[in-house]
C-alpha cells in the first residue's frame, strides 16, 4: 500500500506540472511588459469571407449585414456561402443578400470537408488571397476586417478574432459559455499574444492567407478542423496572430444536453487531432526544440491531463486524502470559481447583474466537462451533429449602434 501511495503521490506531481504550465504561461506574461509588434507591411489584403451553412435562414442575414456595414472598402472583399444539406431557405436568403453561391456536388458530413471543398474550388483563383472563415450563426462588428488586416500587417499568415457570445444573457449556459470563453481568451490567446507568441484558432472567425492553404496544402481530416489547422501551424513554423479588437459574436447553445454532446465532439475531436500529429509533434520538438510546438503539445494533452487528473483525485481521496477534505474541497472550489467568473466579467465589461445566474452555474458547467474528457480520452470517434441555431440578433442589438 504504502509503495501505490508513493506512486500515486509522483504521479500527481507530474500532473501538477502540466497544470503549472498552464498557470504560468497564462499568469506571467501580465507581469512582464507586452511585447510591441511593428507592421511589416502596409497591405490592403482582398478578402474571399466563407461561411458553411446548413439550414440557417433563422440567423444568417444578420451576419451578412454586418459584413456589408464594415468599414472597409467594399471592393476588397467578396461574401461566400456554402449551403449543404440544407432543407430551408438558406440559399434563398444568400441571393437575397446579394452573396455569391458555391455549392458542393456532394453532402459534406463535416465543416472541414466544406473548408476543403472551397479551397480547391478556388486554389486557381488569384483574385482574392485572404480567407476569412465565419460561421452562419456569427455576427461581426464593424471594424472586424479592418483589425484583421492590421494583424495580417504584421507578419502573420494566419489571424484569429476575439470571440464573444450573442446570446449572452439567454440563460446559464450562453453564460457560462462565454465566461469559459473570457477564460481562454484572457489566460489562453491573450496572454501568448502579449509575450509575441503563438495563439490558438478557435473554430471561427478568423483569417488564413490563400498563399498558405494552397502552398502548404492543408486540408482537415478531423471534426475540429480550427485545432487541426493550429496544429498545422506549429509543425510548419507559423504562429496565429491574435486580433484582440477584431470582435466576433457566437451564438451558443441554450440547452445542456445539447451542450455536452457540442464540446465532446470538441474533445473528441482534440483527441483525433493529437493521434494523428503527436508523433510529428515529439519529432519535432526533439529537433527544433521549438517553444510553439512545445506549447501545442500541452494544448493537445490537455484532455488526457485532466482525465487522469480526476482520477488520482478520486485514488487520492479513498487512499490518502482524510474524507472530511472532500466536502472542504467542493466548497472552497464552487467559491474560487464564482468569485473568478466576477472578475472575468467585470474585465470583460458585460453587465454582472444580468448575468450573474450563469456565474453561479458556471462551476457546475465547468466541472461537467470532466466526463467529457474521460469519454472522450478513450473514444475519439465523433460524427458531426447539426446544431439549430435561432438567435437572429443584429449587431446593432449588441453594440448599439
Amino acid at each position: 500500500m504504502e509503495v501505490f501511495k508513493i506512486i500515486l503521490y509522483l504521479f500527481n506531481l507530474l500532473l501538477l506540472i502540466h497544470s503549472l504550465y498552464f498557470g504560468i504561461l497564462g499568469i506571467l506574461p501580465f507581469l512582464l511588459k507586452e511585447k510591441k509588434i511593428k507592421k511589416v507591411e502596409n497591405t490592403k489584403h482582398k478578402f474571399r469571407i466563407i461561411i458553411a451553412a446548413r439550414n440557417e435562414e433563422m440567423v444568417l442575414k444578420p451576419l451578412i449585414k454586418s459584413i456589408q456595414k464594415q468599414k472597409y472598402d467594399k471592393n476588397l472583399y467578396d461574401i461566400y456561402v456554402i449551403p449543404n444539406n440544407c432543407i430551408d431557405n438558406t440559399k434563398k436568403v444568400a441571393l437575397e443578400m446579394n452573396c455569391q453561391i458555391l455549392e458542393p456536388n456532394f453532402s459534406p458530413k463535416t465543416k472541414g470537408e466544406v473548408l476543403n471543398f472551397a479551397f480547391n474550388e478556388f486554389k486557381n483563383d488569384d483574385s482574392f488571397d485572404t480567407y476569412i472563415i465565419m460561421d452562419a450563426d456569427n455576427i461581426i462588428e464593424p471594424n472586424f476586417i479592418k483589425e484583421i488586416n492590421d494583424k495580417l500587417n504584421e507578419g502573420y499568415k494566419i489571424v484569429q478574432g476575439f470571440r464573444d457570445t450573442k446570446n449572452l444573457y439567454y440563460n446559464c449556459i450562453t453564460g457560462s459559455y462565454a465566461i469559459f470563453f473570457y477564460l481562454q481568451s484572457l489566460f489562453l490567446y491573450g496572454s501568448r499574444s502579449r509575450i509575441g507568441k503563438s495563439s490558438t484558432i478557435i473554430g471561427t472567425g478568423y483569417a488564413v492567407l490563400k498563399k498558405f492553404i494552397d502552398t502548404k496544402n492543408y486540408r482537415a481530416s478531423t471534426v475540429t478542423e480550427d485545432i487541426e489547422l493550429t496544429c498545422f501551424a506549429a509543425l510548419n513554423n507559423e504562429k496565429v496572430g491574435y486580433a484582440r479588437n477584431a470582435i466576433f459574436y457566437d451564438e451558443q447553445v441554450t440547452n445542456f444536453n445539447v451542450s455536452m454532446k457540442q464540446r465532446k465532439r470538441w474533445i473528441q475531436g482534440s483527441m483525433q487531432v493529437w493521434k494523428k500529429n503527436y508523433k510529428k509533434l515529439l519529432k519535432q520538438i526533439k529537433e527544433k526544440k521549438s517553444i510553439q510546438l512545445i506549447d501545442q503539445f500541452f494544448i493537445l494533452t490537455l484532455p488526457i491531463n485532466q482525465a487522469l487528473c480526476f482520477l488520482c483525485l478520486v485514488l487520492s481521496y479513498i487512499f490518502i486524502i482524510p474524507y472530511y477534505y472532500i466536502l472542504f474541497g467542493i466548497i472552497l472550489g464552487y467559491i474560487g470559481e464564482v468569485l473568478f467568473s466576477v472578475f472575468l466579467i467585470v474585465y470583460f465589461k458585460k453587465n454582472l447583474i444580468k448575468i450573474l445566474p450563469a456565474i453561479m452555474f458556471f462551476p457546475i458547467f465547468h466541472i461537467s466537462w470532466i466526463p467529457i474528457y474521460v469519454y472522450s480520452v478513450f473514444n475519439s470517434k465523433n460524427v458531426w451533429e447539426e446544431i439549430k441555431h435561432k438567435s437572429s440578433i443584429e449587431i446593432e442589438d449588441i453594440i448599439g449602434e
